[in-house]
């Protein structure tokens, strides 16, 4: 069962799945005219730890069988 006292940490929903490839670097013969915007490619951050799920703890009224 989740455990009723678990919280989901301030801002978690704002940490994105992917990010900007921070070592990407637009190549020389990038045309933005004619290749369009350059835009880095997406990588996976690793700060983002999937869906955000309680902790959880044994039910303290199951009795057993």
């Amino acid at each position: 069962m989740d455990d009723p006292n678990d919280q989901k940490p301030g801002g978690y929903n704002n940490i994105p799945e992917d990010i900007p490839d921070p070592d990407a670097a637009k190549r020389d013969d990038w045309d933005d005219e004619d290749d369009g915007e350059w835009e880095p490619p997406m990588i996976d951050n690793l700060d983002y730890k999937g869906p955000w799920k309680a902790k959880q703890i044994a039910n303290p009224d199951y009795k057993g069988p």
